[in-house]
């Protein structure tokens, strides 16, 4: 199945099969299940009618309206693998400002992934701050060559996503700090850009702690969160838009470290402030 296909199949409910390519290591490209938990859960806001809805509907919003994505967290529980997986959503709240819903992934009658979305209304506030972090300067994103696919060398899903790298040290290369950044873009333009794109590019980089190893130990993100500060859609983002990242290490010990990154689009704004929790064996 095409992303496009995967992602529809997700906003259904039911089972999605996973195509071949879209693994990192033996698992699943986390950036993918983070954007089909999104895509069911925005599935069922958009069917949910207010009645029935739950806690706070009395005062929900009409059938089928969808409200920008303002938080995304997934909490990656296990690993899945190419194959069928099976992922429904449950509205937990609508209320006048704010819907909140959950979604899960299951594989062979087992959670491997669940995440919480909140969704949130435009509103008026005396209270407007500016990003404290300008875009950072990099060299034009045609002027880098992204990383190659290499067959048992690079993830599979690298064959789908341009990354060119500017700033930090290759995975496992023993570098003295753990911040890198670059651009990021799919190699194949959508129809339209939707936040389940934004998803999947804004997972594409390796943990940027991995760089300060000498040698190879296995690590992967425990939890991630993904928070939108500009709205992203059709209307915002052209599909072939190319974002600007950077991600810092702010701290590491005892196996777990805590990095932050962001994003910024083709105008130069902030678009997303990315937060992981990543276990690292080495």
């Amino acid at each position: 199945m095409s992303l496009k296909s995967m992602l529809e199949a997700a906003s259904a409910g039911g089972t999605v099969e996973i195509a071949d390519g879209w693994t990192q290591g033996r698992a699943i490209y986390g950036g993918l299940t983070g954007a089909l938990l999104l895509a069911a859960a925005k599935g069922r806001v958009r069917d949910a009618s207010p009645s029935g809805v739950g806690a706070g509907s009395g005062d929900g919003v009409a059938a089928g309206s969808l409200h920008p994505l303002r938080s995304f967290t997934v909490s990656f529980v296990g690993p899945a693998t190419t194959g069928g997986v099976e992922v429904d959503a449950e509205i937990l709240r609508v209320g006048k400002n704010v819907t909140q819903a959950r979604a899960t992934l299951r594989q062979k009658g087992a959670i491997v992934a669940t995440a919480l979305a909140a969704f949130g209304r435009h509103r008026e506030s005396t209270i407007a701050v500016a990003p404290r972090h300008p875009v950072p300067e990099l060299p034009e994103p045609g002027t880098i060559e992204p990383f190659p696919y290499i067959e048992k060398v690079t993830p599979e899903f690298y064959r789908f996503l341009a990354l060119r790298q500017v700033g930090g040290a290759l995975p496992f290369s023993g570098a003295e700090t753990g911040d890198l950044s670059g651009w990021a873009q799919l190699r194949e333009a959508p129809e339209e850009f939707h936040e389940e794109h934004l998803l999947v590019l804004a997972d594409a980089w390796p943990p940027a702690t991995i760089q300060m190893l000498s040698g190879f130990a296995p690590a992967s993100s425990l939890t991630w969160t993904l928070e939108l500060v500009s709205e992203v859609g059709p209307d915002t983002i052209p599909p072939e838009a190319v974002f600007a990242y950077e991600a810092t290490t702010d701290a590491s010990r005892d196996g777990y470290a805590h990095t932050h990154a962001m994003l910024w689009g083709p105008n130069g704004a902030l678009t997303a402030i990315s937060r992981q929790t990543i276990t690292v064996f080495g």
